[in-house]
């Protein structure tokens, strides 16, 4: 058989297996039949579960194995199939045009440089939808480019204006979109910006009319208006243009412009610093968070809405998969009333970069509810929620997509239905929903912490009459939120809504009761005091004994618990300074804001449990020790009644032996006035108040007395004069109500601090003073002249809340300390203070030595202002240069323990600690900025 004969009988082989013959067989880049198997299986896989990302990333990389030219079609549809259900970057977009690119190119090249229609309307799509995902100056730019280059083509190819796509209307018209798009990116709009002026600067010199010169001009000075970073650049283009075609009023016009430009310049100076960080660290999500808070609270003659706009594209560019971003971002625009099409267009990008995330597909039923979308599209957009299989992952991520598309359908039946047809239409879909919720998270397996389609199913069974189902369901979740108060008290509520009506009083009781038997409740006492009330109200002298021998039962069992608990934290050894960071650094925007669980906290949770189990296991009735008693820190707040209605001639001892029964008595104080006397006692423990709450409205020397516990009474009350007293402070108070007493702080230990606590006789007379003297100037004491540097000061006027009684001691609980980080080691604590003081008065400059025989300190430190206000002002040396490194100052905070501070809180929660990095590391301005909040 002839050589050629011999080919001829060979199989035909594709481009792929063409080129495979005519590489090395060992190399790595082969398109194999493994591979073509493995391709077969991919495109099913991605067919039947599209939202299996790394099956999409797989293919892609598969199908490019193949090389140029091999599989461009089958490349093109994986493509077209990925970025129909994600989100892509730039990366993914840029890749794609140049292929595509290559491809025409190569098309053109063998047809004699005649370029096929159907191939430049498949580019001119790709460029179009490439702009769409993420906000993107070379993606615009290329887009731009490819329309010139298209419109340059078709000028020298002679087509017909009727033939041509790519005609001058069409190039002005995306060059506006990609200008308005990108004109508020401060770093980089100009380069779209200056394309569009230059297309007109052309039309110009074609047509110099004073319509065409007032146009451009107008057009100047809206760019003007706008901070970008060329904006000297855009002044001194502004000022040869004027120069050319209206010398003769030059100057007239140039100081108009440069009015405007000033303007903007002071806001460019102000975004700078961020602008600065962010180009190093474009990922860091706390600092945009801190960017967009700046952009959005400005005052209202200085705020642009599209400025945060563009802040919030940009942090998403960098971490689109970051929910909490896109949750912010909505909120933001329905709060501006940008136009649907707008919010719609963002939250279709937010469900496709974050699928699980339930709250965004809420966002997303509710806005096309508001704007009357179609019932379709409405149902539509629920299908694709579910049917993405991601929103099983999470219960409350399910609930909160379900529970918004139940009360959508609760609104919609609710007109042209009777209650009756509505309810049975409802509960249809409400059950549906049900069953596959009770499938996807079987009760024993689920973490649901807001139980929220229960309670709705809970609703649309009362509205039918199936209460024996619904306290089913109350039953069901008892289960799992047994330990929870606020769940019981929901239950409650609710038995007492079905049940007061047909006169059972014992079934909301006995809800109330099942709860006081459980020792581990985290708020035992709201459970305590709405069963006294309860039974007060509704219940017989029997039930009410049975009540109060419940309670005392109950809060025994939980101050013993507690004393445990607070003596075992105070034997607990002082965690290692490297603990302690890390922490502290794990608290940031991503973990607090986009709703990640803290597992570490969790964990702690568990373990603490076990430990008081096993603890209450080995001294079920152990006595206090007077060490347990000490740990436990003291709540006036909780553990004072307010006694009123006594008689003017009833004694101290006398009010003490009536309470003497209810518990321990730490101080008592009575107040008389003209008809009447009120008395304020402290008990030892909030069991006694509840105890003491059972003597309201019994008579006492003849007099009827009420008894109510002192919530909210009591003010917390700083930054006044230091050498104010108590009669400084009553004649400030005394004009809202009755004061029952002043109390002021011992200078002891620390004859720095600066506050007090004033207790009313009524929580609205406490109110009204908190609402009326709260940031008001506090009155001078005298004229001298160390009094006149203290009349700015602003009374700090709070109502008094026991579990934050650690954070109000001293500057930093007072907001007068500021944590200052990344501090060069040549600047020493002189040149802080020299640094600081001009903002006001300063107690104190410290920063922690690192060395005692070279006189180094650690890279940070704390500086304490006099004043609340001068503290606030000094904040603006933050992110300013200081020697090589750039400054960090923040409002220091209380850390949680031991009583040292800590740094300022990440985007949108309370203060997230000092960050991981050690100071003065080459990673400590990265750490310094992630530790900012929103």
């Amino acid at each position: 058989m002839s050589e050629d004969a011999s080919k001829e009988q060979q199989p035909q082989l594709s481009p792929i297996e063409d080129k495979n013959n005519q590489d090395l067989v060992d190399d790595d880049t082969l398109f194999t039949e493994d591979d073509a198997e493995r391709l077969g299986t991919l495109i099913e896989a991605v067919a039947t579960a599209p939202y299996k990302f790394g099956n999409h990333v797989e293919l892609l990389k598969l199908l490019k194995k193949a090389g140029p030219g091999a599989l461009d079609d089958e490349l093109r549809d994986a493509r077209q199939r990925m970025a129909g259900f994600f989100l892509m970057d730039e990366q993914f977009w840029h890749e794609w045009i140049d292929d595509e690119t290559r491809a025409r190119e190569e098309k053109a090249n063998l047809s004699g440089g005649v370029y096929d229609d159907e191939d430049t309307i498949k580019m001119l799509e790709i460029h179009a939808r490439s702009v769409i995902d993420l906000l993107s100056v070379p993606l615009w730019k290329r887009y731009v480019e490819f329309i010139m280059n298209e419109h340059e083509r078709e000028k020298k190819e002679g087509k017909a204006p009727e033939l041509s796509m790519f005609e001058k209307g069409t190039l002005e018209s995306v060059l506006v979109d990609a200008v308005n798009a990108t004109g508020y990116s401060i770093p980089d709009s100009h380069e779209l910006w200056n394309i569009y002026r230059d297309l007109k600067l052309r039309d110009l010199q074609a047509n110099p009319t004073p319509d065409n010169i007032a146009l451009l001009k107008r057009y100047y000075l809206a760019r003007f208006k706008v901070p970008h970073a060329t904006i000297d650049q855009t002044f001194a283009d502004f000022s040869s243009f004027i120069t050319q075609h209206e010398n003769q009023i030059y100057e007239k016009e140039l100081i108009a412009a440069n009015k405007v430009v000033s303007e903007t310049r002071k806001l460019l100076a102000e975004f700078q610093p961020y602008e600065d960080y962010l180009a190093t660290a474009p990922n860091d999500v706390n600092v945009w968070a801190q960017y967009i808070d700046v952009a959005v609270n400005r005052p209202k003659k200085q705020f642009y809405p599209e400025i945060p706009r563009v802040l919030y594209e940009r942090a998403i560019k960098c971490s689109a998969t970051v929910p909490a971003i896109w949750d912010n971002y909505t909120l933001y625009l329905l709060d501006q009333n940008f136009p649907f099409t707008t919010i719609d267009a963002v939250l279709e990008r937010a469900v496709k970069a974050c699928p699980k995330s339930g709250i965004l597909w809420a966002h997303l039923i509710r806005t096309r509810e508001r704007f009357k979308s179609t019932s379709e599209l409405i149902e539509e957009t629920k299908d694709r929620a579910f049917a993405t299989g991601l929103l099983t992952a999470n219960a409350d991520e399910y609930s909160t997509a379900a529970a918004a598309w139940i009360s959508y359908l609760r609104r919609k039946y609710g007109a042209g239905l009777d209650e009756h047809e509505r309810s049975l239409m409802l509960g249809e879909q409400v059950e549906a929903v049900m069953a596959d919720f009770e499938q996807t998270f079987p009760s024993k397996n689920r973490k649901d912490q807001t139980y929220v389609l229960p309670r709705m199913y809970i609703t649309v069974l009362t509205q039918q009459g199936e209460i024996a189902k619904a306290r089913q369901q109350w039953q069901d979740l008892s289960r799992k939120h047994a330990r929870e108060a606020v769940f019981w008290l929901r239950w409650f509520d609710w038995e007492k809504s079905v049940s007061l009506g047909s006169g059972d009083m014992l079934t909301p009781a006995g809800v109330l009761e099942s709860a006081v038997g459980i020792k581990s409740l985290d708020s035992p006492e709201r459970i305590c005091e709405a069963l006294l009330e309860f039974e007060r109200d509704h219940g017989s002298a029997f039930s009410m004994e049975k009540a109060e021998i419940k309670v005392k039962k109950l809060m025994r069992a939980v101050q013993r618990r507690r004393a445990i608990e607070a003596a075992q934290d105070q034997q607990q050894p002082e965690r290692s300074k490297k603990e302690e960071k890390a922490t502290n650094g794990e608290a940031d925007f991503v973990a607090a804001v986009a709703g990640n669980s803290d597992t570490n906290e969790e964990s702690k949770t568990s373990k603490r449990k076990e430990q008081d189990d096993e603890l209450e296991k080995a001294n079920p009735k152990k006595a206090k020790t007077s060490s347990e008693i000490t740990a436990r820190a003291r709540d006036r707040e909780h553990s004072t009644v307010i006694v009123e209605g006594l008689g003017r001639e009833v004694t101290e001892q006398k009010v003490a032996n009536f309470f003497k029964d209810c518990g321990e008595i730490k101080s008592l104080k009575l107040v008389t006035n003209d008809a009447l006397a009120t008395a304020t006692i402290e008990f030892e423990t909030a069991e006694d108040v509840l105890a003491a709450q059972t003597r309201d409205q019994k008579t006492l020397d003849g007099h009827t007395i009420s008894v109510r516990v002192g919530v909210e009474t009591t003010l917390w009350i700083t930054n006044f004069p230091s050498a104010a007293d108590e009669e400084y402070i009553r004649s400030i108070f005394a004009p809202f109500g009755e004061i029952v007493d002043i109390r002021f702080p011992s200078l002891t230990v620390n004859n720095k601090r600066r506050f007090c606590y004033l207790q009313y006789k009524r929580p609205e007379e406490a109110h009204a003073a908190q609402q009326a003297l709260d940031d008001s100037p506090a009155p001078p004491i005298s004229s001298t002249g160390a009094e006149r540097k203290t009349k700015a000061r602003k009374l700090v006027v709070k109502i008094s809340d026991p579990s934050q009684k650690h954070h109000r001691q001293g500057a930093v609980y007072e907001g007068r300390e500021l944590f200052i980080r990344n501090i060069p080691i040549s600047i020493k604590e002189p040149e802080i203070h020299k640094m600081f003081e001009k903002y006001g008065p300063l107690e104190r400059v410290h920063l922690p030595s690192k060395d005692e025989l070279f006189h180094t300190h650690q890279g940070f430190g704390f500086v304490s202002f006099e004043n609340v206000e001068d503290a606030k002002k000094a904040l603006e040396l933050d992110l300013t240069k200081a020697g090589d490194r750039v400054l960090s100052v923040t409002v220091a905070e209380a850390r949680s323990g031991a009583g040292g501070r800590g740094g300022r809180g990440g985007f949108g929660g309370p203060g997230r600690g000092r960050g991981r990095e050690r100071v003065g590391s080459d990673g400590a301005n990265r750490a310094d900025h992630r530790a900012r909040r929103i």
